[in-house]
């Protein structure tokens, strides 16, 4: 960054000087930027001091003894609430009067900010000066809310209160009261008017118009102390100086320090769980609340009971208790509770599961029995606490810090650097190159995790709850010392369980110094459980003081070092930093104090105290919002793998002490993962994951090339670790932590230059093409039809009713369900004379493919007329039909027909060889002449009447009797077009004459059989159908049968030409649709590349057979499917070696079906196959700049990542700086400088980790509990 590029633009610079008055006087618009009558300066002027004049009368009034000051207030403050309402009412009245017909005067020449007004009292220019609040019940609440602040200010701001603070000081009594007036009126305004604009904005949007009431608030703190000092005086003291910090409110409203309410509450809520109870911050506020609430109810049971050893149990017990993971178990029981009252849901729950939860947390994970046990420790070592002599107190206080140096010197060994992150360590593995080698040497580091382990969750709590249990036996009797006594007591049997290895270093300051100083007067007269609770916030306050140093200190040094990094403020910066030093470090100590965020103005090393807030930071549910996009897919698969290797490190400690606030970040290939740690409790850790964004920007490039440099200098030692190797990168954020092994999907991109545009390869796509339909078509139809495979044979006949043109026409049923041969049905059958008509291949392909209406008149005669032929046919219903109700004429009874055919079939012999030429004379008949065969149904039927029978007409059109006949046609030949946009030519619709009976379970669906295609043109492409190819698939599949094996049934499937045809005819189409018909001059090989690019992305050359092919979404999903199969073949033969036996193209599609997913990353099914740990997938793309064709896979695979832990006060500091600059200063420039590239502190992607829509992840999950038991 260049030393003349500003901080903010000129048009940004405007607007900042446009809106800091409004922020330093609470919203009075004094700076307009372009010239504005002086009314409307006036109109502000006025509601600003007006309540300053009207109090100025009433202290007049109230000083000179005219008027009492309770009945002044009583006076003023309804007036000033008066005056509020008044002024929005006036606001809404003129507003809803202003005529929706009349057209104001816009000056054109105006800029877009710019206001004409017309006059002192205009529409515009009450709008502009007191604009109508959103919600109508607000003002009535702000009016009730000014009323008694300027009654109360009125009475805190008395010459009379502040001499008798001040001891009549005149010139202390003058300044307080002008300033502290002055504070007032600015407090007043944005209940009367509206908010400012506040450098302290938790929430992008004041939705609930809070904001309003920020300021009114602080000053009823104020207020408070001082009617608390008025009748305690120990609040007298506290008060004087309240008064005089009172007057520098506006100074705090300015620079942002003091909090707003939405934020100031939880951050209040959490401290006081921390720092007072011994918890945790929760992960959302409602947690927050219950914790906070269950925990007071802990601590008022321990005040007021009056026996010491109870109070004692009380206490040890609940202390386990709340620090379990009671959020977690809340939301399983309140989610059991849903599901009980959920009738539907109990169907699917077993009641088993419902009940197991709770023993499982219970005794499983050990919380009820380790309950007890403390309980019991507890109410034994404080019972006979009096019998033991203070000597065991003193030995478990050694042991207690033995314990505190070898957790620590254990977690160490674990991390790749020791000593605060600035030693290699020698003992863990030189090189995560070699995944055996890394194993084997974190296997032995796994054992002292172990180790670790039972140290920090079983050994130090129970010495450290022994140790409590001797020190606190009593509690002292005075109130205001027992409140603080049980505030310590609370928390530190507690803070054993929640935080261990704090408490740990806690317990050992305690004891050092008792040890130390022996005879202290302070240690002596305090009690331990206060001296932990003291010792608890030094130590917490005293670490965020050290990390803000840090982060004070690489700020100031980059600052002037990198020279991106300079600025031509730099030097005068960083020599006023060293002149006010002292300043400075008060200014980090206050924020420490307060638990506030540092905040460097635009991350120049300019620090202010940004304003408290709760550790999670973001005010939004945490996981609520992301900028999704197609890679998130990605970090949700990891997000899952990530638990384990995660909840292991956090156990062993090998990633230090996650403390709440804690972030660290996860690098590897393209991904940066972002963990923020929500909770810390017994035995669990709660987490976030967030991931950013893989496609770079340049400087997202710079960090991540940093990053990439911290961990290979810290991990990469292929030829060991020397034994003085220091870290490189101390100053940076990012301090290695550990490296880990987890599923995760590598990718790998290739050009396919030199392949996908060979000739050869183009047509060993075309060939195999065929192939892959042939597979994808037979596996898909024996998933869809597997479950009538087995029921062939066993299925009963049901009889179905034929109505007459008397009732509504129906068509007769042409999908004909399968039955299962009972035993009398396989010997009728022996009976019946089966009329079949043998076709053989070469017949298939030209002369047996019929017209749309021969095919139709085929199936419907041929169908009818021979039962069992119907029942090995793909339509093959049972037509037992009885006759419909009493009267039997003009019905319809094919019993009677099936019956005669049976009788047919008790003939001799000679009588069948008799009906053999018969039948195929009578097929030809009733196939190109329209005639039924002779004693068929039909035979009943006049040509009308047939018509019912047609699939298309139902009957329809209605015909006029009276209207003589222009055409002998017959009308069952007579149909409209088809609905489709194209006119079948080739029409497979009929019935099939299969010769086995279980051809029919793999037949084509109805509407993929009308193929738009001449025959002619579909005999020239069937030769390169591969008929042993069609064979040896047949062999694979899934076809077990009742009393068949799939290998027998696989037979007989070969022999049935039928079959075979159908599907060649329908591979065939769907290839020439693909590769033919739709290409210039037929050559597939000629369109290059970009037709296999398009074709396998779903972009098919359009012809007039197309709309066949799309219209159906299941055909058209499956030929891409098959496309991708074949091109995917392609590459592998191309690159493997040409697969010369169909075991080998078998061993291809078996991989492609089970462990690959093909297609586009566009595709939903692409995020799906992440989702569901696809082992492999693969995509084809194309660099339309280049032009070049690659290829994408993403394999699923153990890889190493590596982990870092981030320094969380620089996090936080960026944050706040984040927040002031886009909310406040609005500088939302895309190359701002807050945002450039910042390699020590990742400025880059600390902004990206912000939650949206100040930040953008592309990933964010709901948290995450890892239990580390």
């Amino acid at each position: 960054m260049g030393s003349g590029v500003p901080l903010l633009n000129e048009y940004k610079e405007e607007f900042f000087w446009k809106r800091f008055p409004q922020t330093l006087l609470g919203g009075p618009k004094f700076k307009l930027g372009y010239d504005a009558p002086v009314y409307v300066y006036l109109n502000q002027l006025v509601i600003f001091l007006l309540p300053w004049v009207v109090g100025g009368i009433f202290t007049l009034l109230i000083e000179l003894g005219v008027m009492d000051f309770s009945v002044g207030c009583y006076v003023y403050g309804p007036l000033m609430a008066l005056f509020v309402m008044l002024t929005q009412a006036i606001s809404l009245f003129v507003q809803k009067k202003r005529s929706a017909n009349v057209i104001n005067p816009q000056n054109v020449l105006a800029e877009d900010d710019e206001i004409d007004f017309m006059s002192c009292c205009g529409v515009e220019t009450i709008e502009f000066v007191v604009p109508v609040k959103k919600f109508k019940i607000n003002i009535i609440l702000h009016a009730l809310v000014s009323g008694p602040m300027c009654a109360l200010g009125l009475w805190y701001l008395l010459p009379a209160t502040l001499n008798a603070l001040y001891n009549s000081n005149i010139g202390a009594t003058v300044i307080l009261y002008i300033l502290g007036w002055l504070t007032l009126c600015i407090a007043q305004y944005p209940l009367t008017v509206g908010a400012p604009p506040e450098p302290a904005s938790f929430r992008t949007l004041d939705t609930y118009e809070i904001l309003p009431l920020m300021r009114p608030f602080y000053v009823f703190v104020f207020v408070a102390f001082d009617l608390l000092a008025r009748h305690f005086t120990e609040f007298v003291t506290a008060n004087v100086y309240l008064h005089i910090l009172f007057i520098f409110l506006p100074l705090l409203w300015t620079l942002g320090v003091l909090p707003p309410l939405d934020a100031l509450f939880p951050w209040m809520f959490e401290r006081i769980l921390v720092d007072l109870l011994g918890g945790s911050p929760m992960a959302s506020d409602l947690r927050l609340i219950l914790m906070l609430l269950a925990s007071v109810s802990v601590y008022l049971a321990a005040y007021f009971i009056s026996n010491n050893l109870v109070t004692v149990t009380v206490l040890a017990t609940a202390g386990y208790l709340l620090s379990t993971d009671l959020g977690s178990l809340g939301s399983r029981l309140l989610e059991i509770c849903r599901k009980d009252n959920n009738p539907k849901t109990d169907f699917s729950i077993p009641n088993k599961k419902k009940s197991n939860f709770f023993i499982v947390w219970s005794f499983k994970e050990l919380h009820l029995i380790v309950t007890i046990l403390v309980g019991g420790i507890a109410a034994v070592i404080n019972y006979f606490s009096t019998q033991i002599s203070t000597d065991v107190s003193t030995i478990l206080g050694y042991v207690i810090i033995g314990l505190l140096v070898i957790q620590n010197m254990l977690g160490d060994i674990q991390s790749v650097y020791v000593f605060f992150g600035f030693w290699r360590n020698k003992l863990y593995p030189s090189s995560i190159q070699r995944s055996t080698i890394f194993q084997r040497g974190k296997g032995r580091l796994r054992i002292v995790g172990n180790i670790r382990r039972i140290l920090l969750d079983w050994v130090s709590p129970t010495v450290m709850l022994v140790y409590l249990s001797l020190r606190i036996t009593t509690f002292p009797a005075t109130s205001a010392t027992l409140a603080w006594t049980v505030f310590g007591a609370t928390r530190a049997f507690r803070w054993i369980w929640q935080s261990t290895p704090q408490a740990l270093l806690e317990i050992s300051i305690v004891h050092i110094l008792s040890i130390a100083f022996p005879s202290d007067a302070f240690l002596q007269s305090t009690d331990v459980a206060i001296q932990l609770l003291l010792v608890s916030l030094c130590r917490d306050r005293f670490a965020q003081f050290c990390n803000k140093i840090y982060f004070y200190i690489t700020v100031l040094f980059t600052s002037w070092n990198d020279k991106k990094q300079r600025h031509k403020t730099t030097a005068p910066t960083i020599l006023l930093s060293i002149l006010f030093f002292p300043v400075v470090i008060c200014v980090i100590t206050a924020a420490s104090v307060l638990s506030a965020p540092l905040l460097p103005i635009f991350t120049l090393p300019i620090f202010l105290i940004g304003f408290p807030r709760p550790l999670r930071f973001w005010p939004a549910a945490v996981g609520a919002s992301a900028n999704t996009n197609p890679d998130t897919v990605y970090y949700q698969q990891l997000a899952v793998q990530l638990a384990e290797p995660l909840r292991t490190a956090f156990a062993s400690g090998s990633l230090g002490d996650p403390v709440p606030g804690s972030h660290y970040l996860i690098r590897y290939q393209d991904r940066t993962v972002w963990i923020l740690v929500l909770e810390r409790g017994c035995r669990y850790v709660t987490i976030s994951v967030k991931g950013l964004e893989l496609q770079e920007t340049s400087c997202h490039t710079v960090e991540a090339a940093r990053i990439d440099d911290v961990f290979e200098t810290a991990f990469e030692h292929e030829n060991g670790v020397p034994c003085c190797t220091f870290n490189k990168y101390p100053l940076t954020a990012l301090t290695p932590y550990d490296a880990t092994v987890v599923k995760a999907y590598s990718d790998a991109r290739n050009v396919l230059t030199g392949i996908i545009d060979s000739p050869e390869s183009l047509a060993l796509v075309a060939s195999s093409f065929i192939k892959a339909l042939v597979w994808v078509m037979l596996h898909h139809n024996v998933k869809s039809k597997k479950d009538k495979l087995h029921n062939i044979g066993n299925s009963p006949v049901r009889p179905v009713s034929v109505r007459s043109k008397k009732m509504s026409s129906i068509r007769a049923p042409s999908g004909v369900k399968k039955r299962n041969q009972t035993a009398s049905a396989k010997k009728a059958s022996e009976h019946v004379t089966e009329v079949h008509i043998n076709q053989s291949w070469e017949s298939f392909r030209s002369d047996s493919i019929l017209s749309r209406k021969q095919s139709r008149a085929k199936s419907l005669h041929s169908s009818i007329a021979s039962i069992p032929d119907s029942i090995w046919s793909d339509d093959n219903e049972s037509l037992a039909l009885e006759p419909m109700g009493r009267n039997k004429q003009n019905k319809v009874n094919l019993v009677t027909g099936v019956t005669n055919r049976q009788n047919w079939s008790s003939k001799s012999k000679e009588d069948s060889a008799y009906f053999s030429p018969l039948k195929e004379t009578v097929h030809h008949k009733s196939v190109n002449q329209g005639f039924s065969i002779p004693g068929s149904v039909l035979d009943n039927y006049s040509d009308d009447e047939k018509g019912i029978f047609d699939d298309d007409l139902f009957g329809l059109p209605a015909v006029d009797i009276n209207k003589p006949a222009t055409s002998q046609q017959h009308p069952v030949f007579s149909k409209a077009q088809p609905k489709h946009g194209f006119k079948p030519v080739t029409n497979l619709a009929g019935s099939m004459q299969f010769s086995s009976p279980y051809s029919s379970t793999l037949s084509l669906p109805l509407k993929w059989r009308e193929i738009p295609i001449e025959q002619s043109k579909l005999d020239t492409l069937l030769s390169k159908f591969p008929k042993d190819w069609y064979q040896h698939v047949l062999t694979l599949l899934d076809l077990d049968a009742v009393g068949k094996s799939s290998a027998e049934v696989a037979s007989e499937l070969m022999t049935d030409e039928v079959l075979m045809g159908i599907y060649a005819q329908l591979v065939m189409a769907c290839y020439a649709v693909v590769n033919v018909l739709g290409i210039i001059g037929g050559d597939v090989v000629s369109m290059g590349p970009s037709h296999v690019y398009k074709v396998y992305t779903g972009d098919i050359p359009w012809s007039p057979a197309l709309d066949w092919l799309t219209d159906d979404e299941e055909l058209h999903q499956l030929v891409i499917k098959a496309y991708r199969y074949a091109f995917k073949l392609m590459l592998d033969q191309v690159l493997l070696g040409e697969a010369s036996s169909n075991e080998e193209l078998q061993e291809y599609f078996e991989e492609y079906e089970n462990d690959l997913y093909i297609g586009c990353e566009n595709d939903a099914g692409w995020g799906q196959a992440i989702r569901d740990g696809k082992t492999s997938l693969f995509s084809l793309m194309h660099d339309p700049i280049k032009g070049t064709y690659n290829s994408r896979v993403l394999t699923l695979q153990d890889t190493t990542l590596q982990i870092g832990k981030l320094n969380s006060e620089v996090v936080r500091g960026q944050w706040a700086n984040l927040s002031l600059e886009l909310l406040y200063f609005t500088n939302d420039d895309e190359e701002r400088y807050s945002i450039q590239a910042h390699p020590t502190i990742l400025r880059n992607m600390t902004v990206q980790a912000a939650d949206p829509p100040l930040g953008y992840p592309i990933y964010s999950s709901p948290p995450m509990s890892l239990p580390t038991l």
